[in-house]
């Protein structure tokens, strides 16, 4: 699977990145996700130093310390996530002008109004926007 053909998650991985979301509202949660290609291993929560519920910043200690460990996994980043706590999980103007790994791809999430969370994948790269698939399964 490459990144072209959008991001492959299991269940628990999905798990995990909805219990960190839950966790940090009202505010936007932020992690990294890695893996080869579009096939998620691991998921690394890190903590938005903004504590906003309208942008996110990741703690930069902390992601240079997972980016290391991804590295010394032998992984690449294959995502960066973040929740939208009161919007849409699309991307917003400052996700655009931000997303500085192009060779990435972006889960946006947002409360689905029914209590869970509803992802969004996008390939973000010089402006442009462009969606890809989310693939939960084993």
């Amino acid at each position: 699977m490459s990144l072209t053909d959008g991001l492959r998650l299991t269940p628990a991985q999905w798990g995990a990145i909805a219990a960190h979301l839950t966790r940090a509202l009202p505010e936007e949660a932020c992690g990294l996700l890695a893996g080869r290609g579009g096939v998620v291993r691991a998921v690394y929560p890190v903590e938005n130093r903004l504590h906003s519920p309208v942008a996110y910043e990741m703690d930069p200690a902390q992601q240079i310390e997972t980016m290391v460990a991804i590295e010394d996994a032998g992984w690449e980043i294959t995502g960066i996530f973040h929740s939208h706590p009161a919007g849409p999980p699309t991307p917003s103007p400052t996700d655009v002008a931000q997303a500085y790994y192009p060779e990435s791809l972006y889960l946006i999430c947002a409360p689905d109004g029914a209590g869970a969370w509803r992802g969004r994948v996008f390939r973000i790269e010089a402006g442009r926007v462009a969606e890809a698939p989310l693939i939960i399964q084993e």
